[in-house]
């Protein structure tokens, strides 16, 4: 795994990267492609060096502050078309799409954001013409909050470019009510277990009243919490999983399929809603 750039992304600081992560800083080889590195929207700059004994690794950086690594092909031809397909995915991540662009369902997951609501059902229904299943749209709110550097209609779109998956309606993604604070929640870590929002999510403690958070420690998962504020192990959530959300009994653990959830477990006998 490559380090990050802070800051503008130069020539010299995308050649450093790779003399830092160059088993021999001498093998360090910039390959120039006219094109993409004049592009300052959708270029950047690319380098290959020696990785180990065995392996070269060709590195991508682009302006936008994303990269790509992978072996190096060892030909200009191979290399030339690594670097070409790249940018071309750069173009379409970066395209400029409007509201004409998207569904009814974006377009008012959208205005929700912008007007800084915690629901598309907040919206006035001559707002959200066309939605006929607000936890759909919802569904939509909650993956563009997360990704979208601004509350804002243009960073919301800059999204939905970047992120063709989000362009699809599925009908069967829902949100859930947040069983804490009633926003809207995605996600269902287990059978058993009704998902918090995000913002819950970040407000949980533990028994001893400190921030904490949850990760696999192990890439084939398991469970660590952490406390926020030194990065501490927290024993306690670690071995039972007890956080509380305003004061609201919650539990934190693995997710099914990896992942950190916070929720409700519901009771024996009831279907989650």
């Amino acid at each position: 795994m490559v380090k990050r750039i802070n800051g503008p992304v130069t020539h010299a600081k995308v050649e450093q990267l790779a003399r830092d992560n160059a088993e021999n800083a001498s093998s360090v080889t910039e390959i120039v492609h006219p094109e993409f590195n004049a592009d300052e929207r959708n270029g950047g700059y690319a380098y290959v060096y020696d990785r180990t004994v065995y392996d070269r690794t060709l590195l991508i950086y682009a302006f936008d502050g994303s990269s790509q690594w992978s072996i190096d092909p060892g030909d200009p031809a191979g290399r030339f078309d690594k670097i070409e397909q790249y940018w071309l995915e750069k173009q379409h991540q970066h395209r400029q799409l409007t509201l004409n662009d998207v569904s009814d369902s974006h377009r008012a997951a959208i205005a929700a954001i912008a007007d800084g609501l915690g629901s598309v059902g907040e919206l006035p229904a001559a707002a959200r013409p066309g939605v006929t299943d607000l936890a759909v749209a919802d569904h939509l709110l909650v993956w563009l909050r997360r990704y979208a550097r601004e509350p804002t209609e243009a960073a919301a779109l800059r999204v939905l470019a970047a992120k063709d998956w989000l362009l699809e309606v599925n009908h069967t993604d829902r949100a859930h009510p947040c069983p804490v604070c009633g926003l809207p929640a995605i996600g269902r870590p287990w059978i058993d277990i009704v998902s918090a929002c995000d913002s819950c999510y970040r407000k949980a403690e533990c028994g001893h009243g400190r921030h904490v958070d949850g990760y696999n420690p192990d890439p084939m998962g398991g469970f660590e919490a952490v406390h926020l504020d030194d990065r501490s192990v927290c024993e306690q959530v670690t071995r039972d999983g007890s956080v509380w959300v305003d004061r609201h009994p919650c539990r934190m653990g693995e997710a099914k399929f990896g992942g950190v959830y916070v929720g409700v477990a519901v009771p024996r006998g009831q279907t989650p809603s």
